[in-house]
């Protein structure tokens, strides 16, 4: 399957794509509203809930701007290379989870969809969330080191 013909598929069989893909496929975290799916030799993630991604693409488009000192970046106008992606998304989630769960330790990764409900519940908009808190947890947000390739 070529790059053109996978990106029609993945198209074709994902129609609300979850916005935090790579943190699920990465298994860092669950969703109740994301089902983890399998296209020729890669991982890719739907929603299940337009609304619900909705409102993760508003928090996301939010952890992406406010990474933009922490990785000294002028603009973001999407995504940002894996590596850094992945840190927005794991340890955005991470974060966010540790606002409305004081009690959260690293091991007991949540729901991603009950930590936004939740967070929206508890600052009743996303421009309210003190993301200032929330950086501390991207910044130190490690990826998996990488695997050394077998000769």
């Amino acid at each position: 399957m070529d790059e053109n013909e996978y990106r029609q598929a993945y198209q074709r069989i994902n129609s609300v794509p979850c916005v935090f893909e790579k943190a699920l496929c990465s298994l860092f975290c669950s969703c109740s509203q994301g089902h983890v799916f399998r296209l020729a030799d890669r991982h890719g993630a739907a929603c299940k809930s337009p609304l619900a991604q909705r409102n993760c693409a508003q928090l996301l488009d939010q952890l992406r701007k406010q990474t933009r000192f922490v990785f000294k970046i002028s603009e973001i106008d999407g995504p940002l290379p894996h590596n850094k992606e992945i840190r927005v998304q794991n340890g955005g989630i991470s974060g966010l989870q540790k606002l409305v769960d004081p009690g959260y330790s690293a091991e007991q990764i949540g729901d991603v969809y009950q930590v936004v409900q939740d967070l929206l519940e508890k600052y009743d908009a996303i421009d309210s969330v003190p993301f200032d808190v929330v950086m501390q947890s991207v910044m130190a947000y490690k990826a998996r080191p990488k695997r050394r390739s077998r000769s």
